[in-house]
């Protein structure tokens, strides 16, 4: 909804996804490769090991996106307004904090931080995620003058 498998290989990155998934213990002798992360992200698990990394991704997934929804619950957006919003960018810095195997890194925690700050003040109304509806405007009306003048004879 917010940012897709192929988002979050395209901002995070394929080395920095490979690394967090080799720092997740599964249950598997063989190491996850490249061709096991775009198969179970992009396309559709195989292996059991692309099954782990599969579910792993997605339970990860619903939880940000949870979060999201919950702070954004009451604005009625279509899917074009959520791509043209920070939406997707708060996202892949949830994610990548998500995914991470070492959530005390400060790099990670940062982002994460100010994801969350963006949250609040969306929430609070501060950082608006549709624009403004413009109020329809009409002419100017006018009425006559209300005057003692004598035009006539003027």
């Amino acid at each position: 909804m917010f940012i897709s498998p192929q988002d979050i290989i395209n901002k995070i990155g394929m080395n920095v996804l490979l690394q967090f998934v080799s720092g997740k213990s599964f249950d598997s002798t063989t190491r996850p490769t490249k061709d096991d992360l775009e198969q179970a992200l992009l396309v559709s698990p195989g292996t059991e090991l692309q099954q782990q990394i599969h579910d792993w991704y997605e339970s990860n997934q619903k939880s940000v996106t949870a979060l999201i929804t919950g702070y954004v619950s009451r604005f009625s957006l279509t899917q074009s307004e959520i791509d043209a919003s920070v939406l997707p960018a708060i996202a892949t810095d949830l994610m990548r904090y998500e995914l991470c195997t070492n959530p005390n890194d400060e790099q990670i925690n940062k982002r994460r931080e100010v994801a969350m700050k963006q949250l609040d003040k969306i929430e609070k109304g501060v950082i608006r995620l549709t624009p403004d509806k413009s109020v329809a405007r009409t002419g100017m009306r006018t009425t006559k003058p209300r005057s003692q003048f004598n035009w006539e004879a003027y």
